[in-house]
């Protein structure tokens, strides 16, 4: 099996102030898992890398190794290079992330966001945003921001599985880190 390509998404370290881990750590924990040319994209928690394996496989033993070395145990969400590029390609936001990538985002989930929860969220949260589902991801727009969005506040409990969200300029910065990894 030759090595591919993958994304690591935590959820839960150097938000507000919470569970610090410098990335120069994180990389060194991907590289004593032997994962190969380890780039993190700042300072939330994405590692773009290359090993063998599945991503449930490679996620388990992340999550392992990082429960050892840092002593507390966040989500890692692990894609493959081709499931990001699913995931870029299928935005229904394109337009609206080409005007302002910071109003768009994606969470990664675990499982299928629950839509009819997450409509019931949106109705009730009487906000602007707009989303849509698929398997393992729930796309946002959120024109008037997320960091006030009542209903991105409630959108992980709401989705009914573990979720972590990244903006749109984020996504695409991990896809060119993808490329650089990718055997020319």
């Amino acid at each position: 099996m030759s090595a591919g390509i993958f994304i690591a998404l935590y959820r839960g370290i150097n938000v507000g102030g919470n569970n610090p881990v410098k990335m120069a750590a994180l990389r060194g924990l991907h590289e004593s898992l032997g994962h190969e040319a380890v780039k993190s994209y700042v300072q939330s928690g994405n590692v773009v890398f290359r090993t063998k394996g599945t991503a449930k496989d490679v996620s388990a033993d992340i999550a392992d190794a990082f429960a050892k070395a840092f002593g507390f145990e966040p989500k890692v969400m692990v894609r493959d290079s081709a499931d990001w590029k699913k995931l870029l390609s299928g935005n229904p936001y394109a337009e609206e992330a080409i005007a302002d990538p910071t109003k768009v985002h994606a969470a990664i989930c675990e499982g299928t966001p629950d839509e009819a929860r997450l409509s019931a969220l949106l109705e009730k949260s009487g906000g602007s945003e707009r989303f849509e589902t698929r398997p393992g991801v729930l796309y946002l727009h959120a024109p008037d921001g997320i960091g006030r969005s009542k209903f991105a506040a409630g959108m992980e409990r709401a989705c009914g599985v573990a979720a972590t969200a990244r903006n749109w300029r984020t996504i695409e910065a991990l896809a060119e880190l993808i490329k650089e990894l990718a055997p020319s």
